[in-house]
């Protein structure tokens, strides 16, 4: 069974379900982009119908739609496999990225049950982001428990669109997480197949607190 805390750093990704727009590059218009998405996975959560493990089939279907056009699953794949991203052919690199892809839609509909998210507030950053075209946005989430969550979006603006690249959910990095992960599978199997296979089975039940690294570190390559 997935932990509360797993669930809600899968979750924050979802927060992330925007409508493909152009945009400038600029901390408001990203940030705009964070607060209405936001709302829009509040109310896909609050739909009973989509809810519960017999549907989970149906919210992986919900979700597809409304994240495939906005999370670069290329990019952040990418990025995961890091150093053994070179060792990869261009069809494990792509059978990469459709397997990150599924397995994380099928995480996100198992985390959505139950969860209840109330409220939420965009923080206004501290100081301006040096490269337009890189934003970071945080949002303080606040569940039905009382408890909160900073949830802290890393957004590339690509072709004329904002794109998520990375997460950080109270101080754990996933995009760092996931890639010691990946490195931790390739490192036991010794092959990239055998590595993104073992990838496919042990995602969906990740725990983010158990796995090597990925609290209070950073990474070079946010966006």
């Amino acid at each position: 069974m997935m932990v509360k805390f797993c669930s809600s750093a899968l979750i924050a990704l979802l927060m992330l379900v925007i409508k493909p727009a152009v945009a400038e590059g600029s901390w408001s218009e990203a940030s705009a982009v964070v607060d209405s998405a936001t709302r829009d996975m509040l109310a896909l959560m609050e739909n009973d119908a989509l809810t519960g493990e017999e549907n989970i089939e149906k919210m992986m279907g919900e979700i597809e739609t409304i994240i495939a056009p906005v999370v670069d699953f290329h990019y952040i794949s990418r990025q995961v496999m890091g150093k053994y991203f070179r060792r990869a052919s261009d069809e494990e690199r792509d059978r990469f990225a459709d397997v990150f892809k599924t397995t994380l839609l099928r995480t996100y509909a198992k985390s959505i049950s139950g969860f209840e998210l109330r409220e939420f507030e965009v923080q206004a950053p501290g100081t301006e982001s040096p490269e337009p075209d890189k934003q970071v946005v945080s949002v303080n989430m606040k569940a039905a428990n009382g408890q909160t969550y900073v949830l802290v979006y890393y957004m590339l603006r690509q072709q004329g669109k904002w794109t998520l690249v990375n997460v950080m959910v109270d101080g754990i990095n996933l995009r760092i997480t996931f890639r010691n992960q990946f490195a931790d599978l390739y490192e036991r199997n010794r092959s990239m197949s055998a590595t993104i296979e073992a990838w496919a089975e042990q995602m969906q039940d990740i725990n983010l607190k158990e796995q090597p690294g990925g609290q209070n570190e950073t990474d070079s390559s946010e966006a």
